[in-house]
């Protein structure tokens, strides 16, 4: 059984889809913001050479995203799972759960006017249901 669909998907779908037109690779501009409000996590990417680790990362926080807004066919599962791969890595669970806030950013600085209000409170709507997840996936006892 799936859940419905996020009222907002169009919104959230059409902000992406203006994000990929204007900008090739979003990539570095991301993992910058990132990279700015947690230096020490720049640190963790000491093996991402030419940046193919980051650009693969970023590819499945937009599929997830998709699939948050659409479906929920593995959305939910996959941000709890991924939450917990990365404590591994030495990520924060409070700088896990900020990065899909830092790829709405992102966007928004990219789409510039075309950053509506509309499109402004999907993403909020949707980050707020993403945290409100977050806080729910258990502490694995290391």
């Amino acid at each position: 059984m799936t859940t419905p669909a996020f009222r907002d998907a169009a919104l959230i779908e059409q902000s992406l889809e203006l994000f990929a037109e204007r900008c090739e690779d979003p990539t570095p501009l991301v993992y910058e913001r990132l990279f700015a409000a947690n230096p020490a996590m720049a640190t963790l990417f000491w093996r991402d050479t030419n940046g193919a680790i980051k650009g693969e990362m970023l590819s499945r926080v937009f599929s997830a995203i998709l699939d948050f807004v659409g479906e929920r066919r593995y959305a939910d599962l996959m941000i709890g799972t991924e939450m917990i791969t990365h404590e591994g890595y030495d990520v924060p669970r409070e700088v896990f759960a900020t990065f899909f806030a830092t790829v709405a950013d992102t966007a928004r600085d990219t789409l510039g006017p075309d950053w509506t209000p509309a499109i402004d409170a999907a993403w909020r709507s949707m980050l707020s249901e993403i945290d409100a997840f977050a806080r729910k996936v258990p502490v694995v006892a290391a």
